[in-house]
């Protein structure tokens, strides 16, 4: 099984230098700091709005967690363990722009708080830069918010990261986020008229936020029905909001790429665990029906309440093979290595409830 593409996020873009007059972290215990668990009880219990919940994560990442400028990366085709790679960062305290932004959603997540990671790129001073970043969104009585840790860390100088926490990328507006972020899903702009790739790269950004020449967008919509989605009819949505918005720049037809291969991957694991559901209720049906062959077999003289649990046995038959078959029918769009095994089991499960269908005749008429 292949397993999902994902980028490589260096983030080496320009981080500010500058420090706003607030609050930046609370006193959290340091045994709270080394699980999602725990470093969300704490900050939970100890704050009593989503907004300070918030800016009290979002102090304690840029303040205790450290960029590795010199990051160890895994193949793409290495399978990427969510869970274990927040541990690892929070145990080592070092990272990149994905672990600090999976973090923050994965903690704030933990405080019933929806927010969502990000993946797009950045402009720094004007240029866009060349590698994928990685942020995070939340929503805060009722507004939606932008977050960058990474950005509120400090600065790369000379290959060296330079502490320099601040508080400018903390509960940002959408409109000001987009001076310098770009999401490559134009959904996680969070604006009625999301700016094309070009208007952005290119700095043309006024015209296109008063909505002249671009449809509106109701981006909370399309954010509640995205969680109700499969990840393949998720993905291929993302795909169709990204061709819609503009010519792509190379960073953003490389992540197309990857989205295109990962619907290829989810796509298969779809039909792999519907291959599997199938097949396990095939199996119950024809574990019942062998029920009834051996008590058969045993009993040669029938009685009316041995009749009435064979025609039991063959009810839960038949019930596991009709789910079987709504399974398969189900499936769509099959991948080529599957189709041999999908069709055999295809033709077992047609070919076993006639079988049912006749034994409860026979079972009838006892």
């Amino acid at each position: 099984m292949k397993n999902i593409i994902v980028f490589f996020f260096i983030c080496i873009s320009a981080m500010t230098s500058d420090v706003k007059g607030q609050d930046m972290q609370m006193d959290i215990p340091e045994n709270y700091t080394h699980s999602v668990d725990s470093l969300a009880f704490y900050i939970d219990t100890h704050c009593t709005n989503d907004e300070g919940k918030l800016q009290t994560l979002y102090g304690w990442i840029t303040t205790h967690m450290k960029y590795n400028v010199f990051p160890t990366f895994v193949s793409v085709n290495e399978k990427r363990d969510e869970e274990k790679e927040i541990m690892q960062s929070l145990l080592s305290r070092q990272g990149v722009c994905r672990e600090f932004a999976k973090i923050f959603e994965a903690v704030a997540t933990r405080m019933d708080i929806p927010a969502f990671f990000v993946e797009g790129y950045t402009k720094s001073n004007g240029v866009v830069m060349t590698s994928p970043h990685a942020w995070c969104v939340a929503l805060v009585n009722g507004r939606w918010y932008n977050y960058d840790p990474t950005f509120g860390m400090g600065y790369l100088q000379n290959q060296r990261f330079v502490p320099k926490p601040n508080m400018d990328y903390c509960k940002v507006e959408p409109k000001t986020f987009l001076q310098t972020h770009m999401p490559f899903d134009p959904i996680w702009q969070l604006v009625p008229y999301p700016y094309t790739y070009q208007a952005f790269d290119k700095g043309d950004t006024i015209s296109i936020s008063t909505g002249n020449g671009a449809n509106a967008f109701n981006f909370a919509d399309s954010i509640r029905l995205s969680l109700k989605q499969t990840p393949v009819m998720r993905l291929k949505a993302v795909n169709n909001r990204m061709m819609r918005n503009g010519e792509p720049n190379p960073l953003v037809t490389y992540y197309l790429q990857l989205n295109a291969s990962n619907i290829n991957v989810f796509r298969q694991r779809e039909v792999y665990d519907s291959y599997k559901q199938a097949v396990k209720f095939f199996n119950q049906g024809v574990d019942h029906f062998n029920e009834i062959i051996r008590f058969q077999r045993t009993h040669r003289k029938i009685k009316k309440d041995e009749k009435l649990l064979m025609l039991g046995w063959i009810d839960e038959a038949s019930k596991a093979v009709a789910e079987a078959d709504k399974i398969l029918k189900a499936v769509q769009e099959i991948p080529e290595p599957y189709m041999a095994a999908v069709s055999n089991l295809k033709s077992a499960v047609s070919e076993f409830s006639e079988k049912v269908r006749l034994k409860q005749a026979a079972l009838a008429e006892l």
